[in-house]
């Protein structure tokens, strides 16, 4: 079976604990991280994610090595922050494929606007696991270059 590392991001509070333990068998939380693996789709998926943007400036070198994917997780009660961008742009240099989550749809649900125009970005809700494993699952297709259909989540 194939396995793949995905490595997601985002800002302190930005819901990517809250999201993992909806993916991850087994999470591994520490101060500095948290890691986590699954089965989807008959891949082994390895996920790591830094527990902030501080932490993602001083490991991202060692985290991305080997990435085959990114999730991107923003606060959509407080759209996207330069430390976001900073992600995002790390992503698109690295050349893989990658999604955001426009996460706590249930506080705001207004649409998330980027700098990035095609970027693949899916309404989800960490706290009650709407989108997430959807949005696993897309950019699993990403990583295989399949179609994409955004999925509609209503509330």
């Amino acid at each position: 079976m194939e396995t793949k590392k995905i490595l997601v991001l985002g800002d302190s509070d930005a819901g990517k604990r809250t999201a993992l333990k909806y993916i991850c068998n087994n999470l591994v939380e520490t101060e500095a991280a948290s890691y986590g693996k699954t089965t989807l789709n008959h891949k082994k998926l390895q996920i790591f994610s830094p527990s902030s943007a501080e932490r993602f400036r001083f490991m991202k070198d060692i985290l991305s090595k080997n990435m085959d994917g990114a999730i991107i997780i923003i606060d959509n009660t407080q759209g996207v922050t330069s430390s976001c961008e900073e992600m995002i742009d790390f992503v698109e240099e690295k050349g893989v494929p990658y999604l955001i989550f426009a996460n706590k749809q249930d506080l705001n649900n207004s649409p998330l606007y980027t700098n990035y125009p095609d970027i693949c970005i899916l309404p989800t809700e960490a706290i009650s696991g709407k989108g997430v494993v959807e949005g696993l699952n897309m950019l699993l297709q990403l990583m295989e270059s399949e179609p994409v259909k955004i999925p509609t989540i209503s509330y």
